[in-house]
């Protein structure tokens, strides 16, 4: 028998995950199925047709951000920069882990570097990576600013979240109006008011 070369190695390897990653996803089709069929659902009407497979590639979308890697996103560069950078208005969809359904909204983050800066791109794609997965609006601002302390090492910064609920809007208290927002802040933005008051005052004038 031959030696295997290593880009036969890392395709076998390759074939492997996503072998498994379909299993994984046929086991889902399998349950959404069953949840239909529990409700009372008549799976041979033409609308339901697919609908187990669509339903189980939504939620595989929904917790990819279990699988993250911060650090991998994060990209830096050196910088003399070192007066606040706000990014605004970013999209977000998350699943609320007590009924997992959806919650949305916009999410703002400011931070004020020391030596380093990142690519422009890489914030939105952190927040919406990190919000692809089960986990309440509060703990969702928290590690993000934690973790981008963590990886950038600014001298602080600051995530502002509103976000609307199903949980809430569609069951219990069915309030539609209803919006939340969730702040963390770290670093300067916990020592300096003035600098959260600079922060509060440029969302302010976006928003006109």
């Amino acid at each position: 028998m031959g030696v295997m070369l290593e880009s036969e190695i890392q395709q076998d390897r390759s074939m492997s995950l996503l072998l498994t990653e379909e299993a994984k996803t046929d086991r889902l089709e399998r349950i959404v199925g069953d949840l239909m069929g529990e409700l009372g659902l008549d799976l041979t009407d033409q609308h339901f047709a697919g609908t187990p497979a669509r339903v189980a590639r939504l939620y595989r979308e929904l917790t990819r951000g279990s699988q993250v890697h911060p650090a991998k996103i994060l990209k830096t560069f050196d910088s003399k920069h070192s007066e606040l950078i706000v990014i605004s208005e970013i999209n977000f969809y998350s699943l609320c882990p007590h009924h997992l359904l959806i919650y949305r909204g916009k999410m703002h983050f400011g931070y004020v570097p020391d030596g380093k800066i990142v690519g422009l791109s890489k914030i939105p794609r952190l927040i919406q990576a990190m919000a692809s997965r089960p986990i309440v609006q509060e703990d969702l601002v928290s590690e993000i600013a934690d973790t981008f302390m963590s990886i950038v090492k600014p001298l602080g910064c600051v995530a502002r979240a509103t976000g609307r609920h199903d949980c809430v809007t569609v069951r219990g208290v069915k309030c539609h109006e209803a919006r939340m927002t969730t702040v963390a802040l770290r670093g300067l933005f916990r020592e300096k008011s003035s600098l959260v008051e600079e922060f509060h005052q440029i969302l302010t004038q976006v928003d006109r």
